[in-house]
């Protein structure tokens, strides 16, 4: 007999949707920038490059050159994968939401920008990795794929169809990236985006702690 189609296909974002994880990446940009004698942007600033690729980061918020954009993210992969990736921890009641959701026959999946190579060290690092059925990277190179076609990659892995699928995430670029593709979308406030960026993506639903996200998607 055919094995029956599980519910829905549930998209997460990493940092600051699954895991907390500004240390490892504002120390890692403050590596890079200083090695290469840049000065360091207010904080307020640094906490933008957590979200969006990194070669736009150090581009529109550091105004670094196509050239130093390229040393800047080789020097941030170096010292990432050294120590950065896992001055990170999963947000507590992550593991129980994922594991309660395949308990319910949903499929489970990861979209992230971030490097396949250190998605996989930090998923495998926390007990995590086993958790997901399908997990949707960045390439390892400074055209990264967008949101968009993160969701839609994850989709045609997976077989499901974007009324099928949503997309959690705490940016506008997870918000963007999931009415682009067309898939619905629930955003997280206790990460590093803010409810005004999702909403102009057209973002209409929140959560502001993990235990609140489990009761919208659980009771769904």
């Amino acid at each position: 007999m055919e094995k029956e189609k599980a519910k829905r296909l549930w998209l997460f974002d990493l940092d600051g949707t699954l895991t907390c994880s500004h240390p490892g990446i504002l120390l890692c940009v403050k590596y890079a920038l200083t090695e290469m004698g840049k000065p360091l942007p207010a904080p307020e600033t640094l906490r933008k490059f957590i979200g969006p690729p990194l070669s736009e980061s150090f581009t529109s918020f550091v105004g670094l050159s196509e050239e130093e954009c390229k040393e800047a993210v080789r020097r941030y992969r170096l010292h990432y994968e050294a120590e950065g990736a896992l001055k990170n921890q999963p947000y507590e009641g992550i593991p129980e939401l994922l594991r309660d959701l395949r308990a319910q026959g949903n499929t489970v999946g990861v979209a992230t920008s971030k490097p396949a190579r250190f998605t996989e060290k930090i998923l495998r690092h926390f007990g995590l990795w086993e958790l997901f059925d399908t997990v949707s990277c960045a390439q390892e190179d400074l055209h990264p794929m967008t949101k968009k076609e993160l969701i839609e990659k994850a989709m045609a892995e997976t077989g499901f169809s974007p009324d099928e699928t949503v997309m959690v995430g705490d940016t506008r670029f997870d918000a963007a990236g999931a009415r682009q593709a067309g898939t619905g979308f629930i955003g997280v406030l206790y990460g590093y985006g803010t409810r005004e960026e999702m909403e102009k993506e057209g973002a209409r639903e929140f959560a502001c702690a993990v235990d609140e996200l489990a009761r919208k998607i659980l009771d769904r």
